[in-house]
């Protein structure tokens, strides 16, 4: 029960607890997903009875543990997981034959660049790219700023972003859309911003 102040502490101190390990695990999944492209709990928003299983349960208490120790380090679970022999496995299949899915992490999953990665590597290769970090978000695209820089606009869902699939910034988004469509290719085709990097 919470006897004084707004609570905000003791449900902190409550999702914490070492007794309470849903927390840890919920955050290591998300890490897991975001090096590997499927988290051990295939639902990452669902750790409940309508959720997937974990594909692999022991693994995730060890990260979660691990997560724990470190004094909730995202920092340090980050490199944990990079370090891992299960990180730094090729993505070709030497037995195509054998768990075509991956779910034994027996190799590297093949993952695509994400929208914000396609344009920050374009504008790096043409020599562009302003590392500058921190500052206000800019609404021109053709800015050579970092794209985690640019601008939402909730009420746009052309373009750009939308097209190559970033978040949704209306809804909870616990993983990203992966679509391959025509206007992907026209838009890098015949773009001018896109044009004047590649000259």
């Amino acid at each position: 029960p919470i006897t004084s102040g707004s609570g905000r502490l003791e449900l902190a101190e409550w999702l914490t607890r070492p007794d309470n390990p849903l927390t840890a695990r919920v955050m290591v999944n998300r890490i897991w997903q975001h090096h590997f492209g499927e988290g051990i709990v295939a639902t990452p928003s669902n750790f409940g009875k309508l959720g997937a299983r974990p594909s692999h349960p022991e693994l995730l208490d060890y990260l979660a543990d691990q997560f724990m120790r470190s004094g909730w380090s995202i920092k340090a679970m980050h490199r944990l997981m990079l370090l891992s022999a299960t990180y730094q496995q090729s993505c070709e299949n030497g037995k195509s034959n054998e768990d075509p899915e991956n779910r034994l992490l027996n190799r590297m999953n093949r993952r695509r660049l994400e929208a914000e990665a396609v344009r920050d590597s374009l504008l790096a290769v043409a020599g562009r790219l302003d590392r500058t970090a921190g500052g206000l978000a800019v609404r021109d695209f053709n800015l050579p700023r970092r794209t985690v820089y640019l601008m939402t606009i909730r009420s746009d869902r052309s373009g750009f972003a939308p097209l190559f699939d970033t978040a949704d910034s209306t809804a909870p988004v616990d993983r990203r859309t992966v679509s391959t469509v025509a206007p992907q290719a026209l838009f890098l085709m015949n773009n001018p911003f896109i044009l004047e990097q590649t000259k």
